[in-house]
């Protein structure tokens, strides 16, 4: 932007920063970058009547170090807010098959209630294991490695609980909840619904691209009068091309 709008102070702190990352061997052009981001902020700062002292009477490493400070805690946000999508997603997926063959073949959907309340209580602590791994890791300097290492810990439990609880469901012995054809409908408009909405506020619609994908070519292959071990092949294939190509696409758009 032009600099000549910005106060002689501001100006005054830009240069000194400048020289300061200058002085740390980093290259021109992303010293560049960040005087301009800095030059911005100033600007809109002074516009809106802020006081810029709070950012030009610290010294160049303590903006630095505020400014990374900054990104990190915006990262390990992000990755917070990460965790009920990969919940409330996997949660989905196991739910939308069952009550999309209930309303398309008038199946009586049943669950057992252990494995209701094991979804429960293992999705309650992976929430809570994972608040406690995005605290300890935005409080803690650590490496990316260690720190994704660290955050990826309640993911991997709560998977290994979930397919526990799902092969423990067989020698548990609970009352069943049966949903019938319209509790089917009621429940496949919920989930679809949930999927849309969390695909739009993730911007991402990967979720609703598997589901499609896991669920839909075995239905279409199964009205087909090919057999079961060709069915299963071509299904997987057909899985894999339609989340390959929307990957595919999405890096392509990323590219532009």
């Amino acid at each position: 932007m032009d600099r000549t709008k910005l106060s002689s102070e501001s100006n005054r702190f830009i240069e000194k920063l400048r020289l300061y990352l200058f002085s740390q061997g980093i290259e021109q052009s992303d010293i560049e970058g960040v005087a301009d981001n800095l030059a911005q902020q100033l600007y809109e700062m002074e516009q809106n009547n802020e006081p810029i002292e709070q950012i030009t009477n610290k010294s160049p490493q303590e903006y630095l170090d505020e400014l990374k400070e900054e990104v990190d805690r915006k990262k390990n946000t992000s990755v917070f807010w990460l965790i009920p999508y990969i919940l409330i997603g996997a949660i989905i997926f196991m739910v939308f098959g069952d009550v999309l063959r209930g309303v398309l073949y008038g199946e009586i959907v049943a669950y057992s209630l252990f494995r209701i309340l094991s979804t429960v209580v293992i999705g309650l602590l992976f929430i809570i294991g994972s608040a406690f791994a995005v605290r300890y890791t935005s409080k803690n300097q650590l490496s990316e490695t260690k720190k994704y290492g660290i955050l990826a810990i309640p993911a991997v439990i709560g998977m290994l609980l979930f397919v526990a609880a799902y092969f423990m469901d067989g020698y548990v012995e609970t009352s069943l909840v049966t949903i019938q054809f319209l509790g089917n409908m009621i429940l496949l408009g919920i989930v679809t619904a949930a999927a849309i909405l969390m695909s739009v506020w993730a911007k991402t619609w990967i979720l609703p691209v598997i589901l499609i994908a896991w669920n839909f070519p075995p239905l279409i292959l199964g009205n087909t009068p090919l057999g079961v071990n060709m069915q299963a092949f071509l299904s997987f294939i057909l899985t894999f091309l339609i989340v390959g190509v929307y990957i595919y696409l999405e890096f392509q758009k990323e590219q532009q």
